[in-house]
């Protein structure tokens, strides 16, 4: 009987220990998720610099007047709804338990000073100390890569992709920097279009100022055209238009008359506007559902005008030559 009363009361004592061990353990890490290490303290409207640098690139961002441009880039604005992104993401980060503080692991993970993936630099001054500063290396997982703070031993694994923070100019720059936005009007090689409501109509003046509607406009085409202008898409910057013929396109929108100028060499395809010195490279697509129209590709042909000329087309195809 003694022999069981002992064995009992060492069965409650382990059963004591194991509760206060678990005890412990969920009170430590409630404990530690509530005091989480906030990476990036740095509020964003105070930044005035970004640098980025990987293995081989480095690209600066720097905000003037308010508006994030490319100095590296001919002053071109920066993409802000990618680095609104970007920052979001950065003011979101918070480390856990690190997965390491070693200096070998530092190497291990590349997140060296020597070697890493991604070195990120923010600042809020004109100086040369950056705010915020951090090294970026391995993918633990999907959608984590490994991030030290260069001012800690403290290695975390967080929430956030490498391709986030490109090191190349050419990737932060804001393709759609030549957008017409909406327009209200539209002057071609030899075409005039007004909007309609939610379509388009052709429309001259003739010696009284008066305007004269001419053939109905093809709505399809019509907005193919309007839609490529007002959402406009460069590739990238390049030198100059070669000294070739280009076709002007005049838009009204509500940023004003725009007058684009449009240019085809080798197989290359070119863009600039008035209101900036910068000529630009567009995409073959792009250029050719501007360039490409014209006044008779713009009217709307009639069902039994096509028909007509469908039915007559397939008539000299069948018809015999030797008769």
């Amino acid at each position: 009987m003694k022999n069981l009363q002992m064995a009992l009361s060492g069965v409650l004592a382990l059963q004591l220990v194991l509760a206060a061990g678990l005890f412990w353990n969920t009170s430590a890490r409630n404990q530690a998720q509530a005091q989480q290490t906030q990476l990036v303290q740095t509020k964003t409207d105070a930044l005035k610099r970004l640098e980025i640098a990987g293995d081989d690139e480095r690209v600066t961002l720097v905000k003037k007047d308010g508006q994030w441009q490319l100095p590296d880039l001919h002053d071109l604005p920066v993409d802000s709804d990618k680095l609104d992104t970007l920052l979001a993401k950065l003011t979101a980060l918070k480390g856990n338990w690190p997965v390491a503080t070693s200096n070998s692991a530092r190497e291990r993970f590349e997140v060296a000073e020597d070697k890493f993936r991604k070195h990120l630099k923010l600042y809020t001054t004109d100086g040369d100390t950056p705010t915020a500063e951090l090294l970026v290396g391995t993918s633990p997982g999907f959608r984590k890569v490994h991030v030290r703070r260069a001012d800690d031993d403290a290695i975390y694994a967080v929430e956030l992709n490498s391709f986030d923070l490109p090191e190349n100019a050419g990737s932060w720059l804001d393709k759609t920097l030549l957008a017409a936005g909406d327009i209200e009007r539209i002057e071609g090689p030899d075409y005039q279009l007004r909007k309609n409501g939610d379509n388009w109509k052709f429309a001259t003046a003739n010696s009284d100022g008066k305007e004269i509607v001419v053939p109905a406009v093809d709505p399809g085409k019509s907005r193919e055209l309007a839609s490529a202008l007002e959402k406009l898409r460069v590739t990238s910057p390049a030198e100059e238009i070669p000294d070739v013929e280009e076709t002007e396109i005049v838009v009204q929108s509500e940023r004003g008359e725009l007058r684009y100028h449009f240019a085809q060499a080798d197989n290359k395809y070119y863009v600039r506007r008035n209101d900036r010195e910068q000529v630009f490279e567009i995409a073959k697509y792009d250029f050719e559902r501007v360039v490409n129209k014209r006044h008779d590709d713009l009217v709307l042909v009639e069902r039994e005008e096509k028909e007509q000329t469908a039915e007559g087309e397939e008539q000299e195809d069948t018809e015999d030559p030797a008769a």
